[in-house]
């Protein structure tokens, strides 16, 4: 049953996860900044404005991009991509900021609810969706059968999920930011239709930096989901703040910027 829910502390919402997550059932979360957004690849959301009104399904479009854009990326660029599966080759695209038909969840409830915080727009509640893990619905991807071609997994015909976990020697995929993020790849339809959700937790945007404080208090902060390379470059640009003091307490010395 999708039970649908706010909350303001992370107590209540470690409560409300606790009433549905037991041990005889498996759960994938996914945080979202925007309540009002639903569940797409980064790949529907690329080619919906575009090919709206189209007569051809937007699922079979999306088949139809992802099978060229792995083609073009492996005849464009062999030395990155032409060694590597299908799955390989969209985990890597998508984790340089390419339209993908992978979608993001976790195996960590409080990762997602960090992900629900993460900016701060005045009237704009975050959403962590929950999606119970079923065998009959979902289908775990085996080393095995990451050889396979994109129309297995992405197949408009059939309305079946798929989930890959990469290993964690595995050669393209950024293993350590997935490790600590509890990460896991949902794919196969260009959308997760609210059917399959097993609870919605919404996060008003009044309360979203105090979440952030309390998870920051139990380890889950930007610094400690992206302590990669490229984690370590998103957190130093300009719109960043630098957290770390340049200055002794009550050094009383004075910061003089020059205008010329």
């Amino acid at each position: 049953m999708n039970s649908h829910i706010e909350i303001s502390r992370l107590e209540d919402y470690i409560n409300h996860i606790s009433d549905f997550a037991t041990s005889e059932k498996s759960h994938l979360y996914r945080g979202q900044e925007d309540a009002d957004w639903g569940v797409t690849s980064s790949a529907l959301r690329r080619l919906a404005g575009q090919y709206a009104g189209s007569s051809v399904s937007l699922p079979s479009l999306c088949s139809r991009y992802l099978r060229q854009i792995v083609d073009d990326s492996q005849l464009n660029y062999p030395a990155t991509y032409r060694g590597l599966y299908p799955l390989e080759c969209l985990a890597h695209l998508q984790h340089n900021g390419v339209a993908t038909g992978l979608i993001d969840f976790t195996f960590n409830p409080l990762v997602a609810l960090w992900f629900a915080c993460a900016h701060e727009e005045e009237d704009i509640d975050g959403k962590v969706i929950v999606v119970e893990n079923a065998r009959g619905r979902i289908e775990e991807i085996t080393t095995e059968k990451l050889e396979s071609g994109v129309d297995t997994f992405f197949n408009p015909t059939e309305s079946q999920w798929h989930l890959w976990t990469p290993a964690l020697d595995n050669r393209v995929v950024d293993t350590q930011r997935m490790s600590r993020q509890h990460s896991v790849f949902l794919f196969g339809l260009p959308e997760v239709e609210r059917e399959m959700f097993a609870g919605e937790i919404v996060i008003p945007y009044a309360y979203k930096e105090g979440l952030r404080t309390e998870l920051a208090n139990v380890g889950i902060s930007e610094q400690t989901l992206f302590a990669d390379l490229l984690g370590f470059f998103a957190r130093n640009t300009h719109a960043h703040p630098y957290e770390r003091p340049l200055l002794e307490p009550d050094s009383g010395e004075i910061l003089l910027w020059k205008t010329d």
